[in-house]
């Protein structure tokens, strides 16, 4: 349970906030390094598998157990496909064509497309300030694609990730509607990503022509998909939720602005990623309009299950 009055940043919170922002800026390069070998459907199924039995670990010695209604595992499907099997796949699906860090600071958007699908559906109200904020990430999205306009893949591929964006702030809004409340968020983002492990690693077997050979993997690619899903997936939503029940769910947003940073050197460090002029700019207007969009938020109550953007 969120604690009414949520203390500010100590040294534990500013820890947790630095150690979960990392988790989630560099599960980008991990995705990245493992498309050296593995298709995105393997990724995302790896990934689930992992950080799902990490999560039913973490559940475990937290003294929790996973429903048990029927029903409830129902919204926990739709969760796990809108929320992590689809998007994810998408994001890896893009990152073929993107840069690590780029990806990265499309996503960065998550906040700005939640409040707008929540609008849509009346969860929240569009001031003047926060229509500016959304223009303005739109105005940094459309940056970096008008430099990619000779390149029809990587429009293509910015248009995904931006899509992915959209299913996360859905999958947040029917959270809140449907599931918040009635079960722990450690409970619901175990539930939800071992149903997207249910989905992704039949279709894996099923549609993805190129299956991988265990023993044929490189241990960079065995090694990034592990920390992608124990880190990546299982150790960081509990650090988020143990962020929110401290410092409470708008400032556990700040990850928003991190994450992209963490990304970036990453990619600069590992993969000798260099982000053009153009997504300098869009990334300033990204952020900018972040800032103002989640200024003077009145919502009816935080959508504290909104997805982390890693």
């Amino acid at each position: 349970m969120i604690p009414s009055s949520p203390r500010g940043f100590g040294p534990i919170e500013t820890l947790l906030l630095l150690a979960l922002s990392s988790m989630w800026g560099l599960s980008f390069l991990f995705v990245e390094l493992a498309l050296r070998e593995l298709g995105p459907v393997w990724i995302v199924a790896g990934r689930t598998g992992v950080g799902g039995s990490v999560l039913v670990v973490l559940l475990h010695l937290r003294g929790r157990r996973l429903p048990t209604v029927p029903r409830m595992w129902g919204h926990l499907l739709v969760l796990g496909v809108i929320n992590n099997a689809v998007p994810w796949t998408a994001l890896a699906w893009a990152q073929q064509s993107l840069p690590s860090g780029l990806t990265a600071l499309l996503m960065a958007i998550v906040p700005t497309s939640t409040l707008l699908v929540s609008a849509l559906v009346g969860l929240e109200r569009i001031t003047r300030k926060r229509l500016i904020g959304l223009l303005l990430a739109l105005a940094g999205v459309g940056a970096i694609v008008a430099d990619d306009l000779e390149q029809p893949g990587r429009v293509v591929a910015v248009l995904v990730v931006v899509a992915a964006t959209i299913l996360y702030a859905s999958g947040a809004v029917y959270a809140k509607t449907y599931v918040s409340g009635n079960l722990p968020p450690l409970v619901l983002a175990t539930g939800q990503v071992l149903s997207a492990a249910v989905v992704t690693i039949p279709v894996a077997l099923l549609f993805d022509p190129v299956r991988p050979v265990l023993s044929e993997l490189t241990s960079t690619t065995l090694i990034a998909v592990g920390l992608l899903g124990a880190l990546g997936t299982g150790f960081a939503f509990l650090l988020f939720y143990m962020l929110i029940e401290r410092v409470g769910a708008t400032n556990a947003t700040m990850t928003t602005y991190l994450i992209p940073l963490v990304a970036i050197i990453a990619g600069a460090l590992v993969l000798d990623e260099r982000l053009g002029l153009a997504a300098a700019i869009g990334g300033g207007l990204i952020v900018t309009g972040i800032w103002l969009a989640q200024r003077g938020t009145r919502a009816v109550r935080p959508l504290v299950n909104e997805e982390p953007i890693g």
